[in-house]
């Protein structure tokens, strides 16, 4: 029988306040010397949003957000922007490979170092993101943790 590797233990709640925390001093940080968040957009995903902005006359770009949900407490939503569309006060534009990314500073926090992808297995079609700052995720990916 091969050996498991134990899971990882749990965080306790001053742990994660503390991750959010630093999360948080990082984002006003990069925004005030005008980084971006780090985050990348594949050349699948970016085709991807090429292709659907193209099909519904819509800019090369996505508004990313973060929402309390899911089976692991925040999800997801990505949404194609309108021709034109400008960051909203409280947002930050980030371009990769050709796609501007409009996120709202909440949102940056969780998603920081994260990769955009798009994949199409038998089994799924769609975004998959891959998030440093998430400590847990549900088992279809929609979902996450912190």
């Amino acid at each position: 029988m091969a050996d498991q590797a134990a899971p990882a233990p749990a965080l306790t709640l001053d742990q994660k306040k503390a991750a959010a925390r630093e999360r948080a001093r990082a984002a006003r940080e990069q925004q005030a010397t005008g980084a971006g968040a780090g985050l990348a957009v594949t050349d699948a995903a970016a085709g991807y949003v090429r292709e659907s902005a193209d099909r519904e006359g819509m800019d090369h770009g996505v508004r990313l957000r973060i929402h309390a949900g899911g089976c692991s407490g925040l999800e997801y939503s990505i949404d194609l922007i309108p021709r034109g569309a400008v960051p909203a006060p409280d947002e930050r534009q980030i371009e990769s490979n050709g796609i501007r990314v409009l996120l709202d500073l909440k949102s940056a926090i969780y998603v920081s170092g994260s990769v955009v992808d798009y994949t199409t297995t038998l089994m799924r079609r769609g975004f998959v993101i891959k998030n440093p700052n998430a400590t847990s995720t549900c088992s279809c990916g929609d979902s996450f943790g912190v």
